[in-house]
């Protein structure tokens, strides 16, 4: 009897991890067939990118190149990166962006948890019973017994605490959809504006350059002027000293175009050994067709020497080709065309953040229901089945039942959790209204500032004609001995310093532009590109 009994116990363990395998990996069936298709939503103006959450997530550690010094690079091998294509090259190498879907990732699990309350719920049981009598010395007994039970149950309805829930998660995770996409206007403002600054540093580049040239003709000119006594020796001195200012602020100018370089790059986080150059953009077309060249005479502090001319009576002049190689010459200004307005009613239909907060306002609603709705009961259903057996007899009875669960209802405690859920929701509506109206001015402000940069270029434009015609004519009397050096450095100084301001106002609308379209809320168009289409 005692071995019959052992093999029976021994099935029943069998049998019951067997069963209990069995639901378990039921459970994990049904979950992944809930899972829904891994697409991050957009906002219209951003791209699609697709996330395959079907193959494992691997997080790559980032391996940054080998600090270089400054080795001769062929032009052949320089890469030429638009600002598009380093836009681009940040929104697939920024780690940042990682942090974020897998945020949106993590809110996505949140509607699967919730929509698990539905789900049905899996139970297995076993258990031994031994009983021994030792009540007299008389009559001694003892009888054994086993049991096994699987059981299923399930909720019906709840009267919308589930649903609730559900769609607290669901704009939870708009929420983070939207967060993200701010991230990436942050992503692509930072690599613009530091892309327009590289094409300011090359500009001044090239004035820097241009005015070591004019030095050393100024220099070589004055010296030989002195030779023929038509000039005295501060002249020839004085002329030295600029011309050593000059090649200083060349220095200077070279490390700042480096520096500008190093900060795009580290704002695109650039993994490459393979440099890169930048080109023109629509509003900053400086570059000369030696773009690449003057991206490289950073590494080279020497300046193309100058050509040098003499007049009939041997003395030097300067070349008309290095004064007339003005920071102006062919460049156009194409400003944006839509009103103060349109400007605010895009930011007010566009802006992730304000998207972002507007869901926060459905979260607290959605949880404000559910908080109310722990008074409703709930309907549940359940299939179990059991198995006994002791030494004489046994059972296997099949249980299907249904019922209504008041469960555990505190109204003191849900009354004051109602208080607190309507606070909360009135907080999020504040908050709206404050970023409407944090958007409302900050978008006039960033419009009324980029107007006040394109009425200031043309102005600048003319200054520098106007001082380049005023160099020329002082360069002109110095060279027939009607003026001294001083009034020539005067209207040389002038002169470069009206392209750097040039420069300068043409670097702080771009950054201007950037900045109204940010708070506009634009962002890539369906080509990776940045929109401007109202």
């Amino acid at each position: 009897m005692k071995k019959e009994f052992s093999k029976k116990f021994l099935t029943g363990i069998i049998i019951g991890t067997f069963l209990f395998s069995s639901s378990v990996y039921a459970l994990d069936s049904t979950q992944s067939k809930k899972q829904r298709k891994s697409f991050i939503s957009r906002l219209n103006i951003f791209n699609k990118q697709k996330v395959n959450k079907d193959k494992k997530t691997k997080i790559e550690e980032i391996k940054l190149p080998p600090v270089q010094g400054r080795p001769k690079i062929p032009f052949s091998e320089i890469t030429v990166m638009t600002i598009d294509d380093c836009v681009k090259y940040a929104l697939e190498h920024n780690p940042q962006l990682k942090v974020s879907e897998e945020r949106i990732k993590a809110a996505k699990s949140s509607i699967g948890q919730a929509r698990a309350n539905y789900a049905p719920r899996f139970s297995v049981g076993y258990n031994l019973y031994h009983r021994n009598n030792k009540a007299t010395q008389v009559v001694r007994s003892y009888d054994n017994s086993m049991g096994f039970n699987v059981g299923v149950s399930d909720t019906i309805w709840d009267f919308g605490k589930t649903t609730a829930k559900i769609n607290m998660a669901k704009y939870d995770t708009k929420a983070a959809e939207f967060d993200y996409n701010y991230e990436l206007l942050e992503i692509i403002y930072l690599v613009r504006t530091n892309y327009y600054r590289v094409l300011s540093a090359l500009a001044d580049l090239d004035i820097f350059e241009q005015n070591v040239r004019i030095q050393t003709l100024n220099f070589e000119r004055t010296k030989a002027m002195f030779d023929e006594g038509l000039k005295s020796k501060i002249d020839v001195v004085n002329a030295e000293v600029n011309l050593a200012d000059a090649k200083i602020q060349l220095v200077e100018g070279q490390n700042y175009l480096l520096n500008s370089i190093i900060a795009l790059q580290d704002s695109m986080f650039y993994q490459e050994d393979k440099p890169f150059v930048v080109t023109n953009t629509e509003n900053f077309g400086f570059l000369k067709a030696d773009y690449k060249k003057k991206m490289d005479s950073a590494n080279n502090s020497k300046p193309p020497a100058p050509v040098m001319k003499k007049n009939e009576d041997g003395l030097v002049l300067l070349s008309s080709g290095i004064e007339h190689n003005d920071i102006i010459q062919d460049y156009q200004l194409n400003p944006l065309k839509f009103t103060k307005q349109q400007a605010v009613d895009k930011a007010l239909e566009l802006r992730p953040d304000l998207q972002s907060d507007m869901m926060l306002v459905k979260v607290q609603e959605e949880s404000l229901k559910a908080i109310k709705r722990q008074y409703a009961p709930s309907i549940n259903a359940n299939l179990t089945w059991n198995y006994n057996r002791d030494e004489h007899s046994y059972s296997s009875p099949l249980q299907v039942g249904a019922g209504i669960d008041l469960g555990s209802v505190n109204p003191y405690g849900i009354h004051y959790q109602i208080k607190e859920g309507e606070s909360y929701l009135n907080i999020a509506k504040h908050n709206v209204n404050i970023a409407k109206s944090s958007i409302y001015w900050e978008v006039q402000d960033n419009y009324i500032n980029m107007r006040h940069m394109e009425r200031e270029i043309p102005l600048m434009n003319t200054k520098v004609k106007a001082t380049l015609e005023n160099f020329e004519l002082a360069d002109g009397r110095y060279s027939v001995g009607l003026n001294n050096y001083v009034e020539l450095q005067d209207a040389l100084r002038n002169y470069n310093q009206a392209q750097l301001n040039f420069v300068e106002s043409v670097l702080k609308y771009n950054i201007a532009r950037e900045t109204l379209l940010k708070s506009m809320g634009f962002g890539l168009d369906k080509d990776g590109k940045l929109t401007t289409e109202l």
